[in-house]
């Protein structure tokens, strides 16, 4: 197997600098030349490999939406079979969930979509691509599940569980995430209604 070429080693380096740079200073402070500094390199080779602030930030969203879903599929794909979707739930309401770097990523996004119609439309893209996941999880799990449904299921357990490693990160212990992990399970239960 050979060597990286330049431009795939460029661009990580340059996405894992804007990424730490994301994560300490928030998007709307974090500019070009931060990103420069942090990757140990000109600006100019960040326009060169990546391109402008907005393609930067596009191309950082596609590899948070890449690295969001293995590191949260590729859990419940490696549990058994008969446990996958419970585990899958365990984990998306642990605090290793809400501790990923990836889970920061996002959280910095946030506040900037509330204004930037272009963040936003990629946070959407970030948040469509984890609630399409778990449905499709549900599918699986509960193929009998009228599919308005199981969206409906699927869409309830994102919110809970993102709200509440959000909650986490201002404070709140992480016992009261559990109780969202324990409405999420009432709502599977609800839905399993459809299976007999």
């Amino acid at each position: 197997m050979g060597r990286k070429s330049l431009k795939t080693e460029r661009v990580t380096q340059i996405l894992d600098a804007f990424e730490r740079c994301m994560v300490q200073k928030g998007l709307e402070s974090t500019t070009l030349d931060n990103v420069a500094e942090e990757a140990g390199v000109a600006r100019r080779i960040i326009r060169h490999y990546v391109g402008n602030r907005d393609e930067l930030i596009q191309t950082a969203v596609d590899r948070i939406i890449d690295n969001f879903s293995h590191q949260v599929f590729d859990v419940i794909e490696a549990s058994e079979s008969d446990n996958r979707f419970d585990s899958g739930l365990d984990y998306i309401f642990s605090n290793d969930f809400n501790a990923l770097p990836i889970s920061r990523l996002v959280a910095a996004l946030l506040p900037v979509s509330l204004h930037d119609k272009r963040v936003q439309q990629a946070v959407k893209k970030i948040y469509d691509t984890f609630h399409g996941g778990l449905d499709q999880e549900l599918a699986t799990h509960l193929p009998l599940a009228p599919a308005d449904k199981r969206s409906d299921v699927a869409y309830s357990i994102m919110c809970l569980a993102f709200g509440g490693g959000w909650m986490g990160n201002i404070g709140f212990t992480a016992d009261k995430n559990q109780l969202n992990k324990s409405i999420a399970q009432g709502l599977i239960i609800n839905l399993a209604k459809y299976e007999i």
